[in-house]
C-alpha cells in the first residue's frame, strides 16, 4: 500500500465568491491523522469534496488510489463517515434496525448487514442497547451509533467530524478511547476532524492545520511542536511580583500557569532570568524548560498570518 491513504493537488471549491477550500493539497499518511483548524476553516468542505457530495471547482483527489470524481463509489466503499450533526436519525428506529440499513445502504445483504450491526454495536459499547429507540439515547450514545454505522462496512478508513461536539467529559473520553483502539485493535485510518486540538493531539500522530480555506501546515505532531518557542518555567521564593515586572520590564512574555512563572524562551532568556532573580532579591527554587504542544503551534501559526507579534 502506498505511504499516502489520501492525496490531493490544488484542490479548490468556491461557492460563488465564497471559498469552501483554496488550492489545497495534502498527502495525508497511515495511521491516525487530525484535521484542525477553527469552525470554517475548511475542514468539513474538504471531506464532503473527497465523499463526492459537493464537486470541487477545481484539482484532483485521490483515495486509497482511487479518483474522487471518476471513481467515487469505489471511493465511499472504502470510508465509514460520521458527520457532525444527527440528521439522519429516526427516532422510532433502533440502534439495530438503523445500523442495519446503513450496512444494506453500503451494499451488504440483508442477513449479513444485521450481524455486522450487532457487531458494530456491540464494539461501541452498546450491544445491551441495541434494540432500544433512538429516541431514547443520549447525546454521547448517539455518537456511538453514529461510529457503529460508519463501522458496519467495514471501511479502510473511518471520518470523524467533530465526533466529540456536546459531549460530557465522560462521554468525550469514551469517544476517543474508541477513535483510538480502532488504529491500535481494528488496524483502520482514522481522520479525526476537530477544532479541539486536545483531541488531535491524544488520538492522532499527524495533523493538517486549516484556516479560511488554506492549509497552514502539516506534519508529523512530533516535528510540527520540535523546534518551536518553548518557555522557560520558574518558581521563585521572595519578591515574586518584582521579578516579574524586571522580566516584562526587559521585553520578556512572562505569564502564570498553574503555580509556575512561564517565561517565553527568546535568545538569552536563562541569563535574563537569572539577572531579574538578583536584582530583586528573588531565590530561584525550581528552574525547568516546558516542551511546545500541538496549542503552542497552533497559536504561532495564526500570528504569523494574522502578523501578530
Amino acid at each position: 500500500m502506498s505511504a499516502e491513504i489520501i492525496t490531493t493537488d490544488r484542490l479548490s471549491k468556491f461557492y460563488g465568491s465564497i471559498r469552501g477550500i483554496d488550492d489545497v493539497s495534502i498527502k495525508v499518511p497511515t495511521g491516525g491523522v487530525g484535521f484542525l483548524g477553527p469552525n470554517g476553516a475548511g475542514k468539513t468542505t474538504l471531506i464532503r469534496t473527497l465523499l463526492g457530495i459537493i464537486r470541487p471547482t477545481k484539482g484532483s483527489g485521490y483515495v486509497l488510489g482511487y479518483n474522487i470524481k471518476s471513481e467515487i463509489n469505489q471511493v465511499r466503499d472504502r470510508i465509514g463517515y460520521i458527520p457532525e450533526f444527527n440528521t439522519s436519525f429516526i427516532p422510532d428506529m433502533t440502534a439495530m434496525k438503523f445500523v442495519a440499513f446503513c450496512g444494506r445502504m453500503n451494499g451488504l445483504a440483508n442477513a449479513e448487514s444485521k450481524q455486522r450491526a450487532s457487531d458494530s454495536l456491540y464494539y461501541v459499547g452498546l450491544g445491551e442497547e441495541r434494540y432500544r429507540k433512538l429516541g431514547t439515547f443520549s447525546l454521547g450514545m448517539k455518537q456511538k451509533v453514529k461510529l457503529a454505522s460508519a463501522l458496519v462496512h467495514d471501511p479502510e478508513i473511518i471520518i470523524a467530524d467533530e465526533p466529540t461536539n456536546g459531549l460530557d467529559p465522560t462521554g468525550r473520553t469514551q469517544m476517543l478511547e474508541l477513535i483510538r483502539n480502532l488504529q491500535t485493535d481494528q488496524n483502520k485510518h482514522v481522520i479525526l476532524s476537530s477544532h479541539l486540538l486536545r483531541d488531535v493531539e491524544q488520538t492522532t500522530d499527524y495533523a493538517i492545520v486549516f484556516s479560511e480555506g488554506e492549509i497552514l501546515a502539516q506534519g508529523k505532531i512530533k516535528d510540527l511542536t520540535s523546534g518551536r518557542s518553548t518557555s522557560i518555567s520558574v518558581k521563585v521564593k521572595y519578591h515574586q511580583e518584582q521579578f516579574i515586572r524586571n522580566l516584562k520590564d526587559k521585553g520578556f512574555e512572562v505569564w502564570d500557569e498553574g503555580g509556575f512563572i512561564e517565561v517565553k524562551k527568546f535568545n538569552d532568556t536563562e541569563k535574563a532570568i537569572f539577572i531579574a532573580a538578583y536584582d530583586s532579591g528573588a531565590e530561584i527554587r525550581y528552574f525547568g524548560s516546558r516542551s511546545s504542544t500541538l496549542e503552542d503551534v497552533f497559536v504561532d501559526l495564526f500570528r504569523n498570518k494574522e502578523g501578530i507579534q
